[in-house]
């Protein structure tokens, strides 16, 4: 409780009502400062006992789902059950998954009516959002005092990963393709191109190879129906933030649209969630369901403390495929700590399958690399940053050396980047 401007009126008229009456000769000045405070006192018992009737409650009127990185409209919606009208004053407080700014907000609401507030909320976090309760203080109705309250509003938005904002939107069965001869079904041979490392075996022309002394490689016209498995690396170091969201909510955004892409294709799609230790797992579906599967799992991911263990992840991604896949493992590929451990990975992955690696690119290190100096401290920074980029730049072309394409890319175009390479790798039916 906090006086109003109306109480400290009150407290000073029988200041000055008692310092009168101290100096006064007058008996009847003694007693008069009496009569302001026994007024300010009545009229606090008054709002007190007002008040404990909570007149005030309040809601969230917003969608019950959120989409990871889109701004969503929602009102804070107050409900006055007194006969008066009330002042309130509040501070937006919003779950660990929603971001807004922090402002105090005041509005007035009608008696027995209600006054909604529009806020935009952005989605930062996975998962169910539990609305905590929000510090608020309520004008009491004689204006003496600011009167604190807790409100909840009790509701429980879902935060999911975005959707593909383009055209091509996911297609296929409700139920997931059933497998089925149809006529004229088979393959065709469409050329003889030289070997490229990561290429199957099986697809390699022998003969061709004798004649020529190097590697030939098969590629056939038959529609490709790949197998393609989204691995996300959920340690420690996800949280960076990239931008609005953090690295792990790049990733989960990047993967649900991969998808719908992958869906878009006739592909078959599945998803691997590792830290320390393998997270979710889903083996490689096709179809709307199994979209919706790889959705579901992504809206429970949340940033672990642990490190990362990539081999960890291949040894259950190796046992988890049955056959040649596209392997794309979304992670950090300029930490230092991991760059062997990633090497391991690849080796592990490919043969038999395709492993594409995919990370940010950090901006702000190439920023200060080539920052010009004001300070003394300035060149000691370009330099660190320098090595950095050159670390990381080691790095990529060691992975690349062992056959994975390495995509590394500002945040904003990763996602384009990955999905240009996935398409580059259907064409050249390197899976």
């Amino acid at each position: 409780m906090h006086l109003a401007r109306r109480a400290y009126v009150l407290v000073v008229l029988g200041a000055v009502l008692g310092i009168a009456g101290i100096w006064s000769s007058e008996p009847g000045f003694a007693a008069l400062w009496r009569l302001p405070v026994a007024l300010l006192l009545a009229g606090l018992a008054l709002e007190g006992v007002f008040m404990r009737r909570a007149p005030i409650a309040l809601g969230l009127a917003t969608a019950p789902r959120a989409f990871l990185g889109r701004p969503q409209q929602a009102e804070f919606v107050f409900a006055n059950r007194a006969a008066r009208a009330l002042e309130v004053e509040y501070a937006p407080a919003t779950p660990p998954g929603f971001e807004m700014p922090a402002t105090v907000r005041r509005l007035r609401v009608a008696a027995r009516g209600t006054a909604r507030d529009p806020v935009t909320l952005l989605p930062v976090r996975l998962g169910p959002q539990p609305w905590p309760a929000v510090p608020a203080r309520v004008l009491g109705p004689l204006s003496l005092a600011w009167w604190t309250a807790e409100l909840r509003p009790g509701e429980r938005p879902l935060i999911a990963p975005d959707a593909l904002r383009t055209p091509g939107r996911a297609r296929g069965l409700a139920g997931g393709a059933r497998p089925r001869r149809v006529a004229g079904a088979g393959s065709e041979l469409h050329q003889l191109r030289a070997y490229v490392r990561g290429d199957a075996l099986a697809r390699i022309d022998w003969k061709a190879t004798a004649r020529s002394g190097a590697l030939i490689t098969r590629e056939f016209s038959e529609d490709q129906h790949l197998d393609v498995l989204i691995a996300i690396d959920a340690g420690r170091f996800s949280r960076v933030r990239t931008g609005d969201l953090d690295r792990l909510g790049l990733y989960a955004n990047l993967a649900a649209r991969f998808a719908e892409i992958a869906t878009h294709h006739e592909d078959r799609i599945g998803l691997v969630v590792y830290a320390s230790r393998p997270l979710a797992v889903c083996a490689p579906a096709r179809g709307l369901p199994a979209v919706m599967r790889v959705r579901r799992a992504l809206e429970e991911l949340a940033v672990q403390p642990a490190e990362s263990d990539p081999v960890a992840a291949a040894v259950s991604i190796r046992a988890l495929l049955k056959r040649r896949a596209l392997v794309v493992l979304l992670t950090d590929l300029e930490e230092a700590s991991v760059a062997m451990q990633l090497a391991s990975a690849v080796r592990m992955l490919a043969p038999p399958h395709l492993a594409v690696l995919a990370g940010v690119q950090s901006t702000q290190i190439g920023a200060l690399a080539r920052r010009a100096a004001r300070t003394w401290e300035d060149p000691w920074i370009a330099l660190a940053a320098r090595e950095h980029e050159a670390r990381a730049t080691a790095q990529r072309r060691l992975l690349e050396r062992l056959g994975a394409p390495v995509v590394a890319a500002p945040a904003p175009q990763l996602e384009q980047a990955v999905f240009a390479e996935y398409e580059r790798l259907r064409r050249s039916r390197r899976v």
